[in-house]
């Protein structure tokens, strides 16, 4: 399935997956964390993500699918 990361890399964001490796950089977290949020739509439910910030401090939240408007 899905194993996404984001991580703060020179001063952008970039959205990984284990499997395919890096989907996109953007310029803030929230924006990495909403382009997630439209992967998460092919399985339809909240998945985990974690997050690397630019200190190397590590978190985990949970991406909602986006919805289509």
């Amino acid at each position: 399935m899905f194993d996404f990361t984001v991580r703060a890399r020179s001063g952008h964001w970039v959205l990984q997956d284990a499997e395919s490796g890096d989907l996109g950089a953007y310029d803030t977290c929230d924006e990495a964390l909403a382009a997630a949020g439209d992967w998460m739509r092919l399985i339809d439910m909240p998945w985990p993500v974690l997050v690397c910030d630019a200190d190397g401090e590590w978190d985990q939240t949970l991406v909602e699918p986006t919805r289509p408007h």
